[in-house]
């Protein structure tokens, strides 16, 4: 469970989170949807520690990010937009290299695990310069699991995917038993995995509810999106 509580971001002049707040419920995929430099990458480094903030609160689990950065992080799996990789290491050894630094036990296991559920088992022993995009994606979702936190945040997870490698990554997501939030530009795949949505705009929630619920009111949240963003 994570929950933000009347937190504001600047960069200078600039408001990237104006006084905002979400609650990320447990055993809950949220998808954050947002026009580019709504603050949608912004609040996800923010609850993954990457980033400072001005004001406000954010508690992972009960612990706060500022005051118990040690055990919050331990409760976060964090995959950037653009996850950074060493391209001449194996699957296997960049995962294990990361498994060591978290000082991960039975991290064999859990990795083959994980490659096992995204399909990955047959290219873990090939260089990582070798992969596609998908391959590449699946490794650094693994790289941001394989310590089994409770949440997961993923900042645009199938951008660029095929439809294969999009339709796995999804069921993955919505296995998931843990808090999941998405951060998205992609309609559709809000209404394929997310319990709850959360538009923002210009750093300021301007719609929130339950997936369902919205897309019954406004007919698809395509359309959702656009009349929040017409007002």
């Amino acid at each position: 469970m994570i929950t933000v509580s009347n937190l504001v971001k600047r960069y200078g002049n600039v408001t990237a989170l104006d006084n905002v707040s979400f609650f990320f419920q447990n055993k809950q995929v949220t998808a954050i949807m947002g026009e580019n430099g709504a603050g949608k990458s912004t609040l996800l480094k923010i609850c993954a520690g990457v980033l400072p903030f001005y004001e406000g609160e954010v508690y992972i689990d009960g612990h706060s990010i500022v005051k118990q950065p040690l055990d919050a992080r331990k409760q976060i799996g964090y995959l950037p937009e653009m996850p950074h990789m060493y391209e001449r290491l194996t699957g296997r050894e960049f995962l294990l290299y990361l498994a060591s630094l978290r000082k991960l036990d039975q991290a064999d296991d859990v990795i083959q695990d994980y490659a096992n559920q995204l399909g990955m088992d047959r290219f873990m022993d090939y260089e990582i310069g070798s992969y596609s995009k998908g391959m590449k994606q699946k490794i650094s979702i693994i790289a941001s699991i394989m310590h089994q936190p409770q949440n997961l945040l993923f900042d645009e997870p199938v951008w660029g995917l095929d439809p294969l490698t999009s339709r796995t990554v999804q069921e993955f997501i919505q296995r998931r038993k843990g808090t999941t939030v998405i951060a998205t530009h992609s309609p559709a795949l809000v209404e394929s995995v997310a319990d709850t949505v959360y538009v923002v705009m210009k750093g300021s929630v301007v719609a929130e509810g339950n997936t369902q619920q919205l897309m019954s009111q406004y007919g698809s949240i395509e359309d959702l999106y656009f009349a929040v963003g017409e007002q």
